[in-house]
């Protein structure tokens, strides 16, 4: 008898936890819409006039509604299915966005300069970034809700294909004058396209330093999906891609083109891993010369009025070669029927929405890590023949009267020549920030308090003032302190170590851990603003999830579905 009621006790236990699950999946999958998708094109009518402001305040009030669903649905269980919370043990990351958020909270309760600026919501208008503590808290419940209650679906990715494509022709339109929805203020609409450059917002995002991270987390998001994921999406993923990809050249964005090299060149491990992702890479890979090549066929016919072949017919066999290769590996089939890329085959056929012909995901753990390794040889090849031609191309452009360009600028840094100029003044900037920091080396100035901390005597060197440190690591040094950084960077490093080892089995980790890696590179340039900075929140919560279930589903010897 008393075996009989312990099992209707746990019976009724999992039926009020079943009631609350669909909740908790309803509300995360709110959050990811919400953030990734909606947000960055959420304009009100009055367009790019206070723009920031809009997003911040479309932003706080998905983010509250989100966290009292949340709350109520947390005091549901834990009233009626106690014994059932917590769902999953805290993860090292967890511990440290925990205490990340902690420091937040004591640095803005003790910032010197909480009189002199809103260290909760962050500077306010006209130039606010709202970047204070409230943000950041805000970051902190967002990543909690997606990494505990989210489950990735592969439509909640395609959604973000499709918003991205219309957030990249909206930038592509009006860099050719195109402005259909009418975004620019009266006194902007008619403009040369030689002027797009002066121009301060693009698309729906603001700035080149807000677009270049939009576009880096699109560009891979989208792209590795595209290339990992066998869905009817891929052409909305590809299309996404290739666009941002546009619009990134257009928008002259360095950051985000750093933060891309640098994630394809990590990610070349996980390419590698069979024929078929090789191949999609490439497809890749040549949609974006088609564009870029596009682009540049475009813009010197319409506004130069000459066209340069030589490099025009450079990208476009390029584009040829890479799209032949590319649909040469997709289209090649695995082994016979009792080979062993056939086994792999039939069991990769297991996996719902990735390759069933010899995904790595079926093939043999060892066969794994060999190609790995060689993908970080690979790697470390492709590093040391970037710093030779960096060093052969770098040496003509010294050789010019006026030398300029990434890299010139990158060979200079490698020669320990670090000039204040370099990174559109991003070295002066550094370099007079971290004079700030034994002023408050502990917790920091204050969340949104850089303007305030940067020395007086170097503000407006260069005719500007400087509210971000145009790098996100220093800026939280200044703000948040040495404790708030070393919080930031454990969280930052416990995602990727446990991410790795599911994107080598997993397609939506794969493609998660791109976008993951392109945004954490580009933030060593750029800003942080409620516009773009979500983004790494919503993924470094959904890639800790994800990880998990492969982790939990490798242990048990099965295969994890990929979510449709």
């Amino acid at each position: 008898m008393a075996k009989r009621s312990e099992s209707y006790s746990e019976r009724r236990k999992n039926a009020m936890y079943a009631k609350a699950e669909p909740w908790q999946n309803r509300i995360a999958a709110f959050v990811f819409i919400m953030l990734m998708c909606v947000q960055p094109l959420f304009l009100t009518p009055q367009r790019y006039i206070g723009l920031t402001k809009q997003k911040f305040v479309f932003f706080v009030v998905c983010m509250a509604f989100a966290a009292l669903l949340a709350i109520i649905v947390w005091l549901y269980r834990l009233t009626r299915t106690p014994s059932l919370l917590p769902q999953e043990p805290m993860a090292l990351a967890d511990w440290a966005v925990l205490g990340f958020a902690l420091v937040t909270l004591i640095s803005a309760l003790f910032s010197p300069y909480r009189k002199e600026t809103n260290v909760w919501i962050g500077i306010p208008e006209p130039e606010g970034r709202y970047d204070g503590a409230l943000t950041q808290m805000l970051y902190v419940v967002a990543y909690f809700i997606i990494s505990r209650w989210y489950k990735p679906k592969t439509r909640d990715t395609a959604l973000f294909g499709i918003c991205a494509v219309v957030v990249a022709l909206l930038g592509i339109l009006q860099f050719y004058g195109m402005d259909f929805l009418k975004l620019w203020p009266n006194d902007m609409r008619e403009y040369h396209v030689e002027n797009f450059y002066e121009i301060f917002f693009r698309s729906t995002l603001g700035n080149t330093n807000i677009v270049s991270t939009y576009v880096c987390v699109a560009i891979l998001l989208c792209g590795f999906m595209y290339v990992r994921v066998k869905s009817k999406w891929q052409p909305v993923w590809l299309a996404a891609s290739a666009l941002n990809f546009w619009l990134m050249e257009l928008a002259d964005a360095d950051s985000g083109r750093v933060g891309v090299a640098a994630a394809l060149l990590l990610m070349i491990p996980f390419i590698i891993q069979n024929r078929r992702t090789i191949g999609r890479t490439l497809i890749l890979a040549g949609s974006w010369l088609v564009v870029y090549a596009l682009q540049k066929l475009l813009y010197d016919v319409n506004i130069l009025g000459a066209r340069t072949i030589s490099s025009l017919g450079l990208y476009l066999v390029a584009a040829a070669a890479a799209l032949a290769a590319g649909i040469a590996l997709t289209v090649i089939r695995g082994g016979g029927r009792g080979s062993r890329s056939g086994r792999a085959g039939r069991a990769g056929a297991a996996w719902t929405g990735s390759e069933a012909a010899d995904d790595s995901a079926a093939q043999d753990p060892a066969v794994i890590r060999r190609k790995a390794l060689a993908g970080v040889l690979l790697v470390v090849a492709i590093i040391a023949a970037g710093f030779s031609a960096v060093e052969i191309l770098g040496k003509r452009e010294a050789e010019k009267e006026s030398p300029g360009g990434i890299i010139y600028e990158i060979r200079e840094v490698l020669h320990g020549s670090i000039a204040d100029e370099l990174g559109t003044n991003r070295v002066y900037i550094w370099r007079n920030a971290l004079k700030a920091l034994p002023k408050n080396p502990i917790i920091g100035s204050g969340p949104d308090t850089f303007l305030n901390a940067f020395p007086q005597e170097a503000q407006r060197y260069y005719g500007q003032e400087y509210d971000k440190a145009h790098n996100e690591y220093i800026q939280i040094l200044i703000c948040q302190g040495i404790i708030g950084l070393f919080c930031y960077l454990v969280f930052i490093v416990a995602v990727a170590v446990k991410a790795i080892p599911a994107a080598l089995r997993d397609p939506l980790a794969m493609a998660a851990l791109a976008a993951f890696a392109g945004y954490c590179v580009q933030a060593f340039f750029n800003i942080s603003v409620p516009i773009g900075s979500q983004m790494l929140w919503v993924i470094a919560g959904a890639l800790l999830n994800r990880s998990r279930e492969v982790s939990s589903a490798a242990s048990k010897g099965g295969a994890l579905l990929t979510a449709r």
